[in-house]
């Protein structure tokens, strides 16, 4: 029978048998197979298993369906393939069939062999004495990390040795015999019965929140970084230039829809622990994206902005309430934000969630919200320069001058992608190092 390896050589690597006809894999509870990971979506895949063929059918996940490492939509699979749902990696592994061996051939050439008489039975010989086998230990051999793989598959985790070429295999590389109405795992080198492997796991040290912050100055540009980030150059730079109009409103909440699929896609890897930038997201769940967004906003600085309309309407409303209103936005907006990019639900931004989780993680949180504010402020601060430069492609008659501006508006908004990746990915190892204590 066929099956996923799910995580493979890693502690904690789990099994999906695949039966014939159809199982379903996603984070949703009604799946056949529930994968609770953030970057696997609700309903992400099927696999239909008939007559010994395996497809796999994406369902137009966020993070999409990979097969060694190509995004697929349909496709037939074989085993010993990786696939990743989003940033989950898989193995699949099927049981080599028994091979039965050719009858002998009687007749070569056209001319039929008459084969001799039958000489009487000799008398049967005493059955050799198979070699002593180990006990398989009681207490697990001690791995560090639990990185014991196949011999021959150096990718998949062990589960037999034999204790006379003291090899380790998968299920793939060991023979099934029966004796005695018991399945017996055989070596296929010495033909001595294998002993199932007890493993203690000792898990490699984690790196934490903080061991692992600076790395995210270098993050944006790893993987296919560079073309991403030219992407959301561009998106920027062409709402700077849309004009007002319904067509605008239109056009703007797509981007903005796109834009938060783009941040969440990247908290989303990094929950997964990808150390590389993910591919863009699709244009399927914009609409959805600016919902989100804009209920994350609403929870974060709905006071501060009733706060301002009532003091445009000339109510009496101390400026000192709206600057603490808004403090208190800034503070909480990125809890927020990742429990809504988490839960992939705008309700997640209300306060029974947002404000034990800040709670839970104070220190770290503190962290998060300086650094998110600095790079904000910093994000801020190049806005300004930029729309004088805009100002300046309008009034000025200079060529030169002309040129300049844009460049610098262009560069700008390159660095404004990669400021806004960075401190997504902060949020994301936030959640990474921490989910424990969140328990979301």
């Amino acid at each position: 029978m066929a099956r996923l390896i799910v995580n493979p050589g890693r502690e904690g690597a789990w099994e999906i048998p695949l039966r014939d006809g159809v199982t379903s894999l996603g984070r949703g509870e009604h799946n056949h197979f529930q994968i609770n990971e953030p970057s696997v979506s609700t309903s992400h895949c099927h696999i239909l298993v008939n007559n010994g063929d395996i497809t796999i059918k994406d369902l137009g996940s966020t993070n999409g369906t990979f097969v060694n490492q190509s995004p697929v939509r349909e496709a037939q699979l074989q085993p010993g393939q990786r696939l990743r749902l989003g940033g989950v990696e898989m193995l699949l592994e099927a049981d080599v069939p028994q091979t039965v061996p050719p009858p002998p051939i009687l007749a070569t050439g056209g001319l039929r062999i008459t084969p001799r008489a039958a000489e009487p039975p000799s008398p049967p010989e005493a059955p050799p004495i198979p070699p002593p086998l180990v006990a398989a230990p009681t207490q697990g051999i001690s791995v560090p990390g639990g990185k014991l793989f196949c011999k021959f598959h150096p990718k998949s985790p062990a589960r037999y040795q034999c204790h006379k070429c003291n090899r380790t295999f998968c299920e793939l590389c060991v023979t099934s015999r029966n004796a005695g109405g018991e399945a017996k795992k055989m070596c296929r080198t010495c033909g001595v019965e294998c002993v199932p492997l007890a493993i203690e796991f000792r898990p490699e040290a984690v790196k934490g929140f903080y061991a692992r912050l600076p790395g995210v100055v270098v993050y944006p540009f790893k993987g296919s970084g560079i073309l991403v980030l030219i992407a959301g150059t561009i998106v920027i730079a062409g709402l700077q230039f849309i004009s007002a109009g319904l067509f605008s409103i239109l056009t703007k909440i797509i981007a903005y829809g796109y834009l938060f699929s783009y941040m969440q896609n990247i908290i989303h890897a990094t929950a997964a622990e990808e150390v590389q930038m993910p591919e863009l997201p699709g244009m399927d769940d914009v609409f959805a994206g600016f919902v989100r967004l804009a209920g994350t906003v609403l929870a974060a600085f709905g006071l501060a902005i009733g706060l301002v309309v009532a003091r445009i309407f000339e109510v009496d409303v101390p400026v000192s309430f709206i600057v603490i209103a808004v403090i208190f936005g800034c503070i909480y907006f990125p809890m927020a934000f990742l429990a809504v990019a988490i839960k992939d639900n705008p309700l997640a931004a209300n306060p029974l969630i947002v404000v034990p989780s800040i709670l839970k993680v104070p220190v770290a949180y503190l962290v998060t919200v300086i650094l998110f504010g600095g790079i904000f402020g910093i994000s801020q601060l190049g806005n300004l320069i930029a729309a004088g430069m805009k100002m300046v492609t309008f009034t000025t008659t200079s060529g030169s001058m002309l040129l300049m501006a844009i460049g610098f508006r262009l560069v700008w908004s390159f660095i404004s992608v990669y400021l806004l990746t960075v401190n997504m990915r902060i949020l994301g190892l936030l959640y990474l190092t921490r989910k424990g204590d969140l328990g979301w």
